[in-house]
């Protein structure tokens, strides 16, 4: 009798503890959120993404306060990532260069990189900034990656 008690009052710390194993997020790629320059985030970001590696991409896509995966959910995270990996799904990029942000000189970059998806040679800018420990994080990525519907299509042929 005495041990069903003991078991019943660690079953909460048990279940308290299981809890924050399943949500807990993973480490960061090298230990350290973002990447030391803005190309080396945007070049991060989308070998993960062609790794299909949801959970690493949310420690390089972020805001001048960190990664996501600080912030948010990891299984959130994770399904927001799926996401860009679905749209970004390429055979190869080049970064073409970084370019200052007016207004936000220091704070973010754009950095202009040409997918190889298909047939198609989208040049889809991005926005990484900086965030912590002078580390920098993707913060957007232009709508240029999504593919054309075929109505689209049609209307840029008028």
């Amino acid at each position: 009798m005495r041990a069903l008690l003991r078991l019943h009052r660690l079953l909460p710390l048990a279940v308290l503890f299981l809890a924050a194993c399943a949500t807990a997020a993973p480490a960061p790629p090298q230990g350290t959120p973002g990447a030391p320059a803005p190309s080396a985030a945007v070049g991060g970001f989308l070998r993960l993404a062609q790794g299909k590696d949801y959970a690493q991409m949310g420690w390089l896509f972020g805001t001048a306060e960190g990664a996501v995966m600080r912030r948010d959910p990891a299984t959130d995270v994770e399904k927001r990532m799926y996401a860009l990996a679905t749209v970004l799904q390429n055979q190869g990029y080049t970064i073409r260069g970084e370019e200052p942000i007016p207004g936000r000189i220091g704070a973010a970059v754009r950095v202009n990189v040409q997918l190889q998806q298909g047939n198609r040679r989208p040049e889809v800018p991005f926005v990484a900034v900086r965030g912590p420990d002078a580390r920098w994080f993707v913060e957007q990525v232009g709508e240029e990656a999504t593919p054309s519907t075929p109505a689209q299509s049609r209307r840029g042929q008028r």
